[in-house]
Protein backbone atom coordinates (compact mmCIF):
# COMPACT_ATOMS: atom_id res chain seq x y z
CA UNK A 1 0.00 0.00 0.00
CA UNK A 2 1.36 3.28 -1.11
CA UNK A 3 1.55 6.38 1.40
CA UNK A 4 -1.02 8.02 -0.39
CA UNK A 5 -3.03 4.93 -0.31
CA UNK A 6 -2.40 4.72 3.19
CA UNK A 7 -2.99 8.32 3.66
CA UNK A 8 -6.33 8.90 1.98
CA UNK A 9 -8.02 6.70 5.37
CA UNK A 10 -6.06 9.52 7.00
CA UNK A 11 -7.52 13.23 5.96
CA UNK A 12 -8.24 15.06 8.81
CA UNK A 13 -8.67 18.74 9.62
CA UNK A 14 -6.35 20.90 10.64
CA UNK A 15 -5.71 20.37 14.22
CA UNK A 16 -5.22 24.80 15.33
CA UNK A 17 -1.34 24.76 15.95
CA UNK A 18 -0.96 27.94 13.65
CA UNK A 19 2.89 28.11 14.80
CA UNK A 20 3.15 24.67 13.56
CA UNK A 21 1.27 25.45 10.21
CA UNK A 22 3.21 28.25 9.75
CA UNK A 23 6.76 26.41 9.89
CA UNK A 24 5.50 23.36 8.01
CA UNK A 25 4.30 26.10 4.79
CA UNK A 26 7.54 27.83 5.19
CA UNK A 27 9.67 24.59 5.19
CA UNK A 28 7.97 22.92 2.44
CA UNK A 29 7.83 26.03 -0.09
CA UNK A 30 11.64 26.97 1.15
CA UNK A 31 12.29 24.32 -1.97
CA UNK A 32 10.36 27.02 -4.50
CA UNK A 33 12.96 28.48 -7.20
CA UNK A 34 11.47 31.92 -6.72
CA UNK A 35 11.80 33.77 -2.78
CA UNK A 36 8.10 32.78 -1.59
CA UNK A 37 6.92 34.64 1.60
CA UNK A 38 7.48 34.18 5.16
CA UNK A 39 4.25 32.97 6.99
CA UNK A 40 3.39 33.23 10.11
CA UNK A 41 1.16 32.21 13.13
CA UNK A 42 -0.76 35.30 13.48
CA UNK A 43 -0.86 35.80 9.53
CA UNK A 44 -2.95 32.12 9.56
CA UNK A 45 -4.67 32.84 12.75
CA UNK A 46 -6.54 35.92 11.00
CA UNK A 47 -7.05 34.04 7.76
CA UNK A 48 -8.95 31.22 9.49
CA UNK A 49 -11.19 34.16 10.63
CA UNK A 50 -12.08 34.88 7.23
CA UNK A 51 -15.64 35.39 7.42
CA UNK A 52 -17.29 32.03 6.44
CA UNK A 53 -14.25 30.05 6.80
CA UNK A 54 -14.78 26.26 8.78
CA UNK A 55 -12.03 24.13 9.94
CA UNK A 56 -13.32 21.90 7.11
CA UNK A 57 -12.03 23.72 4.45
CA UNK A 58 -8.43 22.58 5.83
CA UNK A 59 -7.91 19.21 5.33
CA UNK A 60 -4.53 17.93 7.00
CA UNK A 61 -2.56 14.76 6.99
CA UNK A 62 -0.22 14.50 10.29
CA UNK A 63 2.21 11.57 10.49
CA UNK A 64 2.95 10.40 13.98
CA UNK A 65 1.93 13.65 15.19
CA UNK A 66 3.19 16.34 12.74
CA UNK A 67 1.83 17.54 9.11
CA UNK A 68 2.56 15.81 6.45
CA UNK A 69 0.42 17.37 4.15
CA UNK A 70 -2.12 20.40 4.10
CA UNK A 71 -4.44 22.92 1.69
CA UNK A 72 -6.85 25.29 2.62
CA UNK A 73 -10.28 27.11 0.97
CA UNK A 74 -11.17 29.98 1.82
CA UNK A 75 -14.78 31.27 0.62
CA UNK A 76 -15.37 33.89 -1.99
CA UNK A 77 -18.57 35.02 -3.77
CA UNK A 78 -18.19 35.56 -7.46
CA UNK A 79 -20.31 37.03 -9.94
CA UNK A 80 -19.64 35.15 -13.18
CA UNK A 81 -21.23 36.61 -16.55
CA UNK A 82 -23.96 38.06 -14.16
CA UNK A 83 -24.52 35.73 -11.81
CA UNK A 84 -23.87 34.82 -8.16
CA UNK A 85 -21.32 32.14 -7.55
CA UNK A 86 -20.20 30.60 -4.29
CA UNK A 87 -16.50 29.24 -5.07
CA UNK A 88 -13.89 28.19 -2.59
CA UNK A 89 -10.74 29.82 -3.15
CA UNK A 90 -7.50 27.32 -2.93
CA UNK A 91 -4.40 27.83 -1.59
CA UNK A 92 -1.67 27.40 0.67
CA UNK A 93 -1.08 23.29 -0.63
CA UNK A 94 2.22 22.18 1.33
CA UNK A 95 4.01 19.06 1.22
CA UNK A 96 7.05 17.86 3.74
CA UNK A 97 9.91 18.36 1.62
CA UNK A 98 10.58 14.48 2.56
CA UNK A 99 7.06 13.40 1.28
CA UNK A 100 7.00 15.18 -1.91
CA UNK A 101 7.18 12.10 -4.17
CA UNK A 102 4.22 10.07 -2.71
CA UNK A 103 0.92 11.93 -4.43
CA UNK A 104 0.11 13.88 -1.70
CA UNK A 105 -0.76 16.91 -3.71
CA UNK A 106 -3.18 15.27 -6.03
CA UNK A 107 -4.61 13.64 -2.95
CA UNK A 108 -5.00 17.14 -0.95
CA UNK A 109 -6.62 18.69 -4.51
CA UNK A 110 -9.35 15.83 -4.76
CA UNK A 111 -9.71 15.95 -1.22
CA UNK A 112 -10.81 19.74 -1.24
CA UNK A 113 -13.01 19.55 -4.38
CA UNK A 114 -14.77 16.55 -2.70
CA UNK A 115 -14.95 18.73 0.34
CA UNK A 116 -16.28 21.82 -1.68
CA UNK A 117 -18.77 20.28 -3.56
CA UNK A 118 -20.48 18.39 -0.65
CA UNK A 119 -20.66 21.61 1.07
CA UNK A 120 -22.64 23.66 -1.52
CA UNK A 121 -19.91 25.20 -3.37
CA UNK A 122 -20.41 26.00 -6.73
CA UNK A 123 -17.15 25.27 -7.86
CA UNK A 124 -13.57 26.48 -7.10
CA UNK A 125 -9.71 29.28 -7.85
CA UNK A 126 -6.44 27.41 -7.73
CA UNK A 127 -3.45 29.72 -8.45
CA UNK A 128 -0.10 27.97 -9.47
CA UNK A 129 2.93 29.99 -9.76
CA UNK A 130 4.37 29.33 -13.82
CA UNK A 131 7.31 27.16 -13.69
CA UNK A 132 6.36 25.35 -10.12
CA UNK A 133 6.37 21.67 -10.76
CA UNK A 134 2.52 21.54 -9.86
CA UNK A 135 1.54 23.85 -12.53
CA UNK A 136 1.70 21.45 -15.74
CA UNK A 137 -0.31 18.77 -13.99
CA UNK A 138 -3.12 21.11 -13.19
CA UNK A 139 -5.26 20.15 -16.19
CA UNK A 140 -4.61 16.83 -16.31
CA UNK A 141 -4.94 16.42 -12.85
CA UNK A 142 -8.41 17.80 -13.40
CA UNK A 143 -9.12 15.39 -16.00
CA UNK A 144 -8.13 12.17 -13.72
CA UNK A 145 -10.60 13.63 -10.78
CA UNK A 146 -13.51 14.56 -13.31
CA UNK A 147 -13.24 17.93 -12.73
CA UNK A 148 -14.38 20.55 -14.75
CA UNK A 149 -11.15 23.18 -15.25
CA UNK A 150 -10.11 25.56 -17.24
CA UNK A 151 -7.21 28.19 -16.93
CA UNK A 152 -8.59 31.33 -17.40
CA UNK A 153 -6.06 34.35 -16.82
CA UNK A 154 -2.19 34.61 -16.26
CA UNK A 155 -1.82 37.22 -13.74
CA UNK A 156 1.17 39.09 -14.28
CA UNK A 157 3.09 41.34 -11.62
CA UNK A 158 4.62 44.85 -11.09
CA UNK A 159 6.58 45.81 -8.25
CA UNK A 160 8.58 49.10 -6.86
CA UNK A 161 10.84 49.53 -4.43
CA UNK A 162 10.31 52.11 -1.54
CA UNK A 163 12.00 54.99 0.04
CA UNK A 164 12.08 55.36 3.87
CA UNK A 165 11.50 59.01 3.48
CA UNK A 166 8.44 58.58 1.51
CA UNK A 167 6.35 58.28 5.00
CA UNK A 168 7.67 62.00 5.07
CA UNK A 169 6.12 62.78 2.01
CA UNK A 170 2.23 62.46 2.52
CA UNK A 171 -0.13 64.59 3.65
CA UNK A 172 -3.57 62.59 4.89
CA UNK A 173 -6.72 64.47 4.00
CA UNK A 174 -10.11 63.68 3.04
CA UNK A 175 -10.65 60.65 4.72
CA UNK A 176 -13.69 58.07 4.61
CA UNK A 177 -14.56 54.59 5.25
CA UNK A 178 -12.49 52.46 3.24
CA UNK A 179 -14.13 49.14 4.02
CA UNK A 180 -17.77 50.97 2.70
CA UNK A 181 -15.81 52.28 -0.39
CA UNK A 182 -14.38 48.92 -1.08
CA UNK A 183 -17.95 47.36 -1.09
CA UNK A 184 -19.32 49.97 -3.75
CA UNK A 185 -16.68 50.38 -5.83
CA UNK A 186 -16.29 46.56 -6.70
CA UNK A 187 -20.12 47.13 -7.09
CA UNK A 188 -19.99 49.15 -9.83
CA UNK A 189 -17.06 47.38 -11.51
CA UNK A 190 -18.57 44.21 -11.84
CA UNK A 191 -20.85 44.99 -14.09
CA UNK A 192 -18.45 45.28 -16.36
CA UNK A 193 -16.10 42.49 -16.06
CA UNK A 194 -16.82 38.52 -16.51
CA UNK A 195 -15.61 37.93 -13.30
CA UNK A 196 -15.70 39.83 -10.52
CA UNK A 197 -15.34 39.58 -6.79
CA UNK A 198 -18.74 40.66 -4.75
CA UNK A 199 -18.35 42.36 -0.71
CA UNK A 200 -20.51 41.66 2.26
CA UNK A 201 -19.97 44.44 4.87
CA UNK A 202 -18.25 41.62 6.66
CA UNK A 203 -15.89 40.04 4.45
CA UNK A 204 -14.89 44.04 2.97
CA UNK A 205 -14.08 45.02 7.17
CA UNK A 206 -11.89 41.68 7.33
CA UNK A 207 -10.29 42.90 4.29
CA UNK A 208 -9.72 46.52 5.43
CA UNK A 209 -9.18 46.26 9.34
CA UNK A 210 -9.27 42.82 10.95
CA UNK A 211 -6.47 40.39 8.42
CA UNK A 212 -3.22 40.39 10.20
CA UNK A 213 -1.05 43.46 8.75
CA UNK A 214 -4.17 45.11 7.00
CA UNK A 215 -2.69 48.15 4.91
CA UNK A 216 -5.87 50.16 3.47
CA UNK A 217 -5.90 53.91 2.00
CA UNK A 218 -9.18 55.87 0.77
CA UNK A 219 -9.81 58.96 -0.72
CA UNK A 220 -12.63 61.16 -0.75
CA UNK A 221 -13.14 64.27 -2.87
CA UNK A 222 -16.30 66.04 -3.21
CA UNK A 223 -18.28 62.76 -3.83
CA UNK A 224 -15.47 61.17 -5.46
CA UNK A 225 -14.22 58.20 -4.23
CA UNK A 226 -11.32 55.38 -4.29
CA UNK A 227 -9.11 53.19 -2.34
CA UNK A 228 -6.91 50.90 -2.37
CA UNK A 229 -5.94 47.83 0.12
CA UNK A 230 -3.49 44.95 0.79
CA UNK A 231 -1.21 43.97 3.37
CA UNK A 232 2.41 43.93 4.91
CA UNK A 233 4.08 40.57 4.84
CA UNK A 234 8.52 40.08 4.62
CA UNK A 235 9.88 37.96 1.94
CA UNK A 236 11.95 35.03 3.15
CA UNK A 237 15.73 34.22 2.88
CA UNK A 238 19.03 35.16 4.41
CA UNK A 239 18.15 38.71 4.33
CA UNK A 240 14.16 39.18 4.50
CA UNK A 241 12.58 42.00 2.93
CA UNK A 242 9.27 43.85 4.62
CA UNK A 243 7.25 44.41 1.15
CA UNK A 244 3.56 45.11 1.08
CA UNK A 245 1.22 42.95 -1.69
CA UNK A 246 -1.58 45.42 -3.25
CA UNK A 247 -5.05 43.49 -3.32
CA UNK A 248 -7.84 46.06 -4.19
CA UNK A 249 -6.68 48.94 -7.11
CA UNK A 250 -10.12 50.52 -6.79
CA UNK A 251 -10.31 54.04 -8.36
CA UNK A 252 -13.79 54.59 -8.15
CA UNK A 253 -14.30 57.89 -9.85
CA UNK A 254 -11.55 60.10 -8.77
CA UNK A 255 -9.67 62.33 -11.40
CA UNK A 256 -6.39 61.38 -12.47
CA UNK A 257 -4.34 64.22 -10.11
CA UNK A 258 -6.67 62.21 -7.24
CA UNK A 259 -5.74 58.44 -8.26
CA UNK A 260 -1.85 59.87 -8.09
CA UNK A 261 -2.46 61.66 -4.95
CA UNK A 262 -4.33 58.03 -3.73
CA UNK A 263 -1.41 56.07 -5.05
CA UNK A 264 1.06 58.16 -3.02
CA UNK A 265 -0.62 57.99 0.08
CA UNK A 266 -0.92 54.30 0.18
CA UNK A 267 2.78 54.02 -0.31
CA UNK A 268 3.71 56.42 2.33
CA UNK A 269 1.51 54.08 4.62
CA UNK A 270 3.52 51.50 3.41
CA UNK A 271 6.63 53.04 3.95
CA UNK A 272 6.01 54.60 7.46
CA UNK A 273 5.24 50.94 8.51
CA UNK A 274 8.73 49.79 7.24
CA UNK A 275 8.15 48.51 3.87
CA UNK A 276 10.70 48.57 1.69
CA UNK A 277 8.78 47.07 -1.53
CA UNK A 278 5.69 46.93 -2.81
CA UNK A 279 4.45 44.30 -4.81
CA UNK A 280 0.69 44.08 -7.06
CA UNK A 281 -0.94 41.45 -9.55
CA UNK A 282 -1.79 43.10 -12.87
CA UNK A 283 -5.55 42.02 -13.23
CA UNK A 284 -6.55 43.92 -16.14
CA UNK A 285 -9.87 45.56 -14.38
CA UNK A 286 -8.08 48.91 -13.06
CA UNK A 287 -6.18 51.79 -14.70
CA UNK A 288 -2.26 50.91 -13.81
CA UNK A 289 -1.34 54.21 -14.84
CA UNK A 290 -1.01 56.15 -11.68
CA UNK A 291 1.16 53.30 -10.21
CA UNK A 292 3.35 53.10 -13.19
CA UNK A 293 3.73 57.27 -12.80
CA UNK A 294 4.90 56.22 -8.97
CA UNK A 295 8.02 53.71 -10.40
CA UNK A 296 5.91 50.71 -10.80
CA UNK A 297 7.98 48.15 -13.22
CA UNK A 298 6.78 44.70 -14.00
CA UNK A 299 8.36 41.81 -12.59
CA UNK A 300 8.94 38.25 -14.30
CA UNK A 301 6.51 36.28 -11.73
CA UNK A 302 3.68 34.84 -13.54
CA UNK A 303 0.81 32.93 -11.66
CA UNK A 304 -2.17 31.23 -13.86
CA UNK A 305 -5.11 31.01 -12.64
CA UNK A 306 -7.79 27.73 -13.19
CA UNK A 307 -11.65 27.86 -12.71
CA UNK A 308 -13.45 24.89 -11.77
CA UNK A 309 -17.66 25.26 -11.91
CA UNK A 310 -19.37 21.95 -11.47
CA UNK A 311 -23.01 23.35 -12.80
CA UNK A 312 -22.34 25.70 -15.45
CA UNK A 313 -19.95 25.65 -18.58
CA UNK A 314 -16.39 26.67 -17.66
CA UNK A 315 -14.96 29.63 -19.14
CA UNK A 316 -12.30 30.13 -21.48
CA UNK A 317 -9.59 32.67 -20.90
CA UNK A 318 -10.66 36.16 -19.83
CA UNK A 319 -9.15 39.52 -20.45
CA UNK A 320 -9.94 40.73 -16.77
CA UNK A 321 -11.08 39.71 -13.89
CA UNK A 322 -11.36 40.95 -10.50
CA UNK A 323 -10.55 39.10 -7.72
CA UNK A 324 -7.66 38.53 -5.06
CA UNK A 325 -4.77 36.58 -5.90
CA UNK A 326 -2.68 34.45 -3.12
Amino acid sequence: MTPATQSRRAIGNFNGDFDELAAFLNRSWSENKEQPLRYTSDFFRTAFEYPGFSIELAPAIYREGRLAAFVAGFPRTIRIAGQSKRLLFVSFLAIAPEQKRCGYGALMWGELWKRARALGYDGTVNFCIDGDAMNPQMLPLARALRQPTKWIFGVQYMARFIRADEAAEVTEASQCDAATVLAEAASAISESLPLARVWSPEEAQWQCSRRHNAMTAALCVEGRRGMLSGYAMETSGATPIPCVLVDDILWGDLTPDERGQLAKQFIGRAAKAGARMMITPVLGYADMQPLVAMGFRKTRRLLHAYLTLWDAAPLGSLPAMYIDVF
